[in-house]
């Protein structure tokens, strides 16, 4: 089982909750430290770019990244799925990228482009406007074919770990570390029932507070269930990794849509009812445990010029 490993967001969307004495420094080393001790190289950072507007110091984490032998890609400035904006809209974010990170996109070998949410918009004119627009500028597409949801322990970690709750922040981690391991097994699974032979997973992680926690273990878990670290250029060589499937304006990743149109079901995270109780861990009564996430996506859409229509995270 072949797998790429990609992380996004080393710099979080505004809004994002982060307990104390956490940041994306710290949770930056985490990666680091991780990545050499599993011998994991040349890792692309999919990194938005609207915190660098905001705190132009953040700009530390993304150099230190690549001092240490990995590589930054596009992806986009605002973070805004293409649904919620117009082809035009969505060329402009990406531009605006290159303003902050153009320097770092140049130096890695190859120059990648991720889709915000890996969703590449809910009509195949808008799609076609953006894709003409990568070419042009000699981006490839770099999409996800394996994740876990992990977005989703944002919060929960944030309360636990805030309140004190350290038997809250235990299952929290443990779930986390399920999940990553049991959908990955899972994805490798559903991925040679659609093609009928492997091909390399392009893996994703977040950078998140609970992520610099379980990182070490999760890679180790990984080694054990026999996983072979390749970079993002051999998991790119595979065609399967550079065909373009229907757009859709579900939350779903490259793979999930792949699967669709010969009807398998991938699922990418653990089940309903553990999810459940992930989400709402810490929660307070009345509280939706989806208000973050719909605030920071709010932020987004709203920041790029766009509106957010008949969203649903399932």
């Amino acid at each position: 089982m072949k797998i790429a490993i990609t992380v996004d967001e080393l710099l979080l969307w505004d809004g994002t909750p982060m307990p104390g004495g956490y940041s994306a420094s710290s949770v930056t080393d985490a990666l680091l430290g991780a990545f050499a001790d599993n011998g994991v190289n040349g890792v692309y950072g999919f990194a938005h770019t609207a915190p660098l507007e905001d705190d132009p110091s953040n700009r530390e984490v993304l150099d230190r990244w690549v001092d240490s032998g990995h590589h930054v890609g596009n992806h986009t400035h605002c973070h805004a799925c293409l649904n919620w904006v117009t082809g035009e809209q969505y060329v402009d974010d990406i531009k605006r990228s290159e303003d902050f990170v153009g320097d770092l996109i140049e130096k890695a070998p190859r120059k990648y482009f991720r889709y915000a949410m890996d969703m590449t918009g809910d009509s195949e004119e808008k799609r076609g406007r953006v894709e003409d627009h990568l070419s042009s500028a000699g981006y490839v597409n770099a999409p996800i074919t394996a994740w876990f949801g992990d977005f989703a322990w944002i919060a929960p970690y944030w309360r636990a770990v805030e309140g004190g709750d350290h038997d809250a922040a235990r299952m929290l981690r443990a779930s986390y570390i399920e999940a990553a391991v049991s959908r990955l097994k899972g994805t490798s699974e559903a991925q040679y029932r659609i093609l009928g032979t492997e091909a390399p997973l392009i893996w994703l992680i977040h950078g998140t507070s609970i992520a610099q926690d379980c990182i070490a273990e999760i890679l180790a878990r990984f080694r054990e269930a026999g996983a072979e670290f390749v970079g993002l250029d051999d998991a790119m060589s595979h065609p399967v990794n550079r065909v373009m499937t229907p757009v859709t304006p579900a939350f779903r990743n490259h793979l999930q849509r792949l699967a669709a149109t010969v009807g398998i079901d991938v699922p990418t995270t653990i089940s309903d009812e553990r999810m459940a109780s992930v989400l709402t861990t810490g929660l307070a009564d009345g509280e939706s445990p989806f208000a973050v996430y719909d605030d920071l996506i709010s932020r987004m859409s709203t920041r790029a010029g766009g509106t957010i229509a008949d969203w649903s995270w399932t």
